[in-house]
């Protein structure tokens, strides 16, 4: 058996890297590391509640709205705000222009160069192996790589419209938002996504089309068990109903709703001290990056005991009865799939929006002492968790979608879902594994989201 290592991995964000083990040219078994550790939950101990959005925002540009939106909703909960229909509208479009900006960035810039031949002096080409497309396609397709970055800025102007600034917005508070809509707000973030619109059905699907069409063995490979979930997204209404549910697939069998007792993290395979016991998001417990037998500053996250994939994929398979596998082609095509809804609810939302109606409605103090704030960011599952004493934060906890998807092995001797996508995978070359790349960044990881600190001495 041959050890090869892969780091770091780049195109995504954050410290990743890979060590796989191949017998011949079979992978057998497989590490994905998280190699840094930030401080965002022990920063906030003892901070005003209402801190917690900006703060942790801060753990990823890429997904920062995604994370004020979780502490939001939780904050919510703590001071009972019943947040007026236009609030959460605006929440909704702003939420809902970052899963557009993330998912035309990652299709273009972190996926496609495994599959295309950029022009000499790009970043982050890798080796040139393994492409199919001839040279027409391949333009077609570096023409759109070059656009795309200017695409998926406009969606993050037309968040700023609203928020203030993107990344780390400013416009979503506790009790709605801050910027009451005008008509010509509304007209400029309207012109702006009607441009994402065009672009994404002239170019991203189609692009997808075609990639999927000359690499179709990648709907083989990294394939990992029809294990599912999601938080849901985008609340309607007055209630707790939300645009797409929140639910579990196992298999073909799908449940609705979450029970929150059934998650747990664990540190069996992570750089965290032994415990003998499952751990909840708000658990302190020491860091050890000499533990024996550890790899990752990732924590293994499980439902039920259960590793669980989340993402697009994950929620296609939720609520649009998608039965494709859980392999490397299926996500791509999931993200593509999802980012072409999301853009037309956000056309839809805006057509709603009522210049200088209210968009805001809090309580000064709180009404109970703990919450959970549970939405999906563009890579998966996202959960923030609050303990307070007298609006100070004594207790927070955050469980990341990297964290669901690059789990090391839990005391179950499970492997994550990234894992066990690459374990049985053939590799061409040895010395040019592209399709490692390929099935790992299928996942659109971000390891600034997947490794954070609880408590550090």
């Amino acid at each position: 058996m041959k050890q090869i290592k892969f780091s770091p991995v780049t195109r995504l964000s954050g410290l990743l890297s890979i060590d796989i083990f191949v017998d011949g040219q079979t992978v057998v078994d497989a590490r994905v590391k998280g190699n840094q550790y930030r401080g965002f939950e022990q920063m906030l101990v003892d901070r005003d509640i209402r801190d917690a959005p900006y703060f942790t925002e801060r753990i990823c540009g890429i997904c920062s709205f995604a994370h004020g939106t979780a502490s939001n909703y939780a904050l919510d909960t703590i001071f009972g705000n019943d947040i007026p229909i236009q609030g959460r509208l605006l929440r909704n479009i702003m939420l809902g222009l970052e899963f557009v900006q993330n998912h035309i960035r990652h299709f273009y810039a972190f996926s496609l160069p495994d599959y295309i031949e950029l022009p000499p002096g790009l970043p982050y080409q890798g080796p040139v192996v393994d492409r199919r497309l001839g040279p027409r396609m391949n333009q077609r397709l570096v023409d759109n790589y070059m656009t795309s970055f200017g695409i998926a800025a406009r969606a993050h102007e037309a968040q700023t419209i609203f928020g203030g600034k993107a990344p780390h917005q400013h416009g979503m508070v506790h009790g709605g938002v801050a910027v009451t809509p005008t008509a010509d707000k509304i007209l400029h973030a309207r012109g702006l996504a009607q441009g994402i619109e065009s672009f994404i059905t002239d170019c991203l699907l189609p692009d997808t089309e075609l990639l999927a069409k000359h690499y179709p063995d990648y709907y083989a490979m990294g394939i990992s068990p029809r294990r599912f979930l999601s938080f849901g997204l985008f609340p309607i209404g007055e209630g707790e109903d939300r645009v797409w549910k929140a639910g579990t697939v196992q298999d073909d069998r799908f449940i609705p709703g979450i029970i929150q007792e059934l998650i747990k993290e664990d540190v069996t395979s992570s750089w965290y001290e032994d415990t003998s016991r499952e751990l909840s998001p708000t658990d302190l417990i020491e860091p050890n990056p000499y533990k024996e037998g550890a790899y990752t500053f990732i924590k293994a996250v499980h439902y039920g005991r259960l590793p669980y994939e989340v993402g697009p994929l994950a929620r296609l398979a939720i609520n649009k009865n998608y039965d494709g596998e859980p392999s490397t082609m299926d996500r791509i095509i999931a993200r593509s799939l999802e980012v072409n809804e999301i853009i037309d609810l956000v056309l839809g939302w805006l057509g709603l929006l009522t210049p200088s109606a209210p968009v805001l409605q809090y309580n000064e103090m709180p009404v109970q002492n703990e919450a959970v704030g549970m939405t999906d960011a563009p890579r998966g599952a996202l959960l923030h968790q609050a303990l307070v004493e007298e609006r100070l934060i004594r207790r927070y906890g955050i469980i990341t979608p990297t964290m669901w998807n690059f789990s090391p092995i839990n005391r179950y001797q499970c492997h994550g879902p990234a894992e066990t996508a690459l374990i049985g995978t053939f590799i061409q070359d040895l010395d040019n594994p592209v399709e490692v790349g390929r099935i790992v960044r299928a996942f659109d990881p971000c390891l600034s989201c997947g490794t954070h600190l609880i408590r550090l001495m």
